[in-house]
Parts: C-alpha cells; structure tokens; sequence
C-alpha cells in the first residue's frame, strides 16, 4: 500500500490555498541562476529540466515539484530550470506554502522526502564522478543554523 506521502499530489489541495496557474512553453526559462525567490513550482502538465552548468541533473514531470528550496532557504538559486515541453504550472508562494503543510500534515513530509531523495541523488552523481577522476570525494563542512 501506498503512503499518503508518496501517491502524486492532489491539485485539489491547491485550490484552498488560492494558488495561481502559470504556462510556459518549450524552451522558457522559468527560473535563472542567481535569481532568488521564495516560490515553489507544481508541474501540472508537460516537463521541465534543472541544469546546473549546462548538464541536466533531474527532469521533473506531472505531480512534482521544483523549487522547494527557495521556500525552505530564500537563497539565489543555482541551477537554471527551463520548459523541455510546453508546461503548466500550480504556483506556491510561502505563505500558501506555511497554509498547505498546516492544513495537510502529510505535504510536509512530502516536501521533506523530495529533498532527501534529491540530496542522495546528487550524492550518488557526486561519488560516481569521484570515481572516474580518481580523487577522493570532497566534503563540505555543514553549518547549522538557528532559524
């Protein structure tokens, strides 16, 4: 069976939170490196692609979700993520945001398992990369801060 956390999003949860729908076609840009906002992305319809440095790193389709990251850590972002078909877009500010993980507990758990999924992903990328160079892996030192 499977978790409340792991079935594809239910856009109806959108409507309570008065989200608004934006379109963009094939090849678009939709958000820039550098640019910082604190808005995440629901794929209704089509594909979009994240590039970090111009190699693709994940392509993201209906009932997903993208830039997560600027809600949780209003930094710049760093990748450039752009329309590989004509999309639709459900538009989440962080306000909506803050309402969806109230009202539906499970949302946050979703949003948590995308980023860890995505984190190993992206670990798993960087081990096989540390691989074929012939180098050990490099770690960042993580500093935690208080919010």
């Amino acid at each position: 069976m499977q978790r409340p956390e792991d079935r594809p999003i239910d856009f109806r949860i959108f409507k309570t939170v008065d989200s608004v729908e934006a379109a963009y076609p094939a090849g678009a840009e939709i958000i820039g490196p550098g640019t910082a906002s604190a808005t995440m992305y629901v794929v209704k319809k089509g594909i979009v692609a994240v590039q970090i440095k111009g190699v693709t790193v994940e392509q993201i389709t209906e009932g997903n979700i993208f830039g997560e990251m600027g809600i949780v850590d209003p930094r710049a972002h760093t990748a450039n993520i752009f329309a590989v078909t004509d999309v639709s877009l459900s538009v989440i500010n962080r306000e909506q945001f803050l309402r969806l993980v109230g009202e539906t507990p499970t949302f946050s758990l979703r949003i948590m398992r995308i980023l860890a999924r995505r984190i190993r992903a992206m670990n798993a990328r960087l081990s096989e990369a540390d691989g074929h160079v012939g180098r050990p892996a490099v770690v960042a030192q993580l500093h935690v801060v208080e919010a």
